[in-house]
């Protein structure tokens, strides 16, 4: 600066001199050309170039231009506002928002500090009229995105906002939110979807779901959410009262009947405690099984065999009854010499015989074969 100040004071003593001494407008512009080629002075000629600016000058003007547009600006509209080159104003920029953290550049536009107050100011407006305001609605309005909204913007709104992933919302309206959501799931009499439960009340679903959340950990409301679903203790109950029933009557239970009644077979029999057995599609009481167990037992001291299917409830599969001779194998409630053959159990004796009757009518088979070759003449 003080070398320009210099050079100006010098071409001012230069231009009070007579005429014939003066300096040519073309010398003063090889002049300044030396000093910038040098890099004595550095300074940014206007796109008319009749006129230089310093970066220092620039800057000023550039801020000039910013708070003018609001603390919003396109940096390609520097040039036609400025009068200087676009690579000029660009590296300018970038030294500005060096020095200035308050500047901030998204794609090509600047944006200042007092852009940003005013957009949290008309967000603090909205927020005190609807209560809470979408994250994408607000991008889409003011033509920025989400993630800078909730990074940038959001810190600048007063403590009356609460910022959740998609929305910012009033403490007020949360608590309205929580009202609604309690009032409605106390009102289920059968499992309902928070997202819908949402539409239908015109809530925001995100909220829905961490209001249920805390009703139920809370033990506000009684029942369980199982991913987006909430399903009241009351329709539990009732449907376990449903399987109960039809267990108490028919003696077994089916995965398919508990599944109707939304109930897991496996956690039934735990709460239950029911005495009996655990096969692959049916829990079967074990009053059932000891009616099998006799069967069984005649069958082999009889040196007979038995299949267990039609011994069982219809209802249930081939696999279930392979299941249960399998699991009485192993708890050996089966007689010693019992063989299980998939749903048959047949007697070691029974299959002792059968396999010598059948030797001798292959003996028999084969020497017949060989006669009858012989009056053929077949060796």
């Amino acid at each position: 600066m003080e070398a320009i100040r210099e050079l100006q004071r010098q071409l001012q003593d230069a231009q009070k001199v007579s005429n014939v001494k003066k300096i040519s407008e073309r010398n003063c512009i090889d002049l300044v050309q030396k000093l910038i080629a040098t890099d004595q002075v550095k300074l940014f000629h206007t796109t008319t170039g009749k006129e230089y600016l310093t970066p220092e000058q620039l800057d000023i003007e550039i801020r000039e231009v910013l708070d003018t547009a609001g603390g919003r600006l396109n940096v390609t509209e520097l040039p036609n506002e400025l009068g200087v080159g676009i690579e000029h104003c660009e590296v300018r920029v970038e030294q500005m928002r060096k020095r200035d953290s308050s500047l901030c550049k998204i794609h090509s536009e600047l944006l200042s500090q007092q852009y940003l107050q005013a957009v949290a100011q008309e967000i603090e407006e909205n927020l005190e009229e609807a209560g809470s305001v979408a994250v994408s609605d607000l991008a889409s309005r003011w033509n920025l995105p989400a993630e800078y909204i909730r990074n940038s913007v959001f810190v600048l709104v007063g403590s009356s906002g609460v910022v959740k992933q998609n929305t910012i919302h009033t403490g007020a309206h949360a608590a309205r939110v929580e009202a609604r959501t309690l009032g409605a799931l106390r009102g289920c009499t059968q499992p309902v979807n928070l997202s819908q439960l949402a539409l239908r009340h015109s809530l925001d679903a995100d909220m829905v779901a961490a209001a249920a959340q805390k009703l139920v950990k809370e033990d506000a409301v009684q029942g369980k959410i199982q991913g987006t679903t909430f399903t009241p203790k009351a329709y539990t109950e009732a449907q376990a009262g449903r399987v109960d029933s039809f267990f108490d009557a028919n003696s077994y239970l089916t995965v398919a009947t508990a599944k109707s009644a939304n109930v897991e077979l496996k956690d039934w029999v735990k709460s239950r405690k029911a005495a009996g057995y655990s096969l692959g599609s049916t829990f079967l009481a074990a009053h059932l099984v000891d009616p099998v167990i006799a069967a069984i037992s005649e069958a082999v001291s009889s040196d007979s065999w038995v299949d267990v299917l039609p011994l069982l409830p219809p209802a249930l599969a081939a696999t279930d009854s392979r299941d249960l001779l399998q699991q009485l194998a192993n708890q050996k409630k089966l007689p010693n010499n019992s063989v299980l053959v998939d749903r048959v159990v047949v007697s070691a004796a029974f299959l002792k015989a059968a396999a010598h009757s059948l030797e001798a009518e292959t003996k028999a088979a084969a020497e017949r074969a060989v006669a009858t070759n012989a009056k053929l003449g077949v060796s």
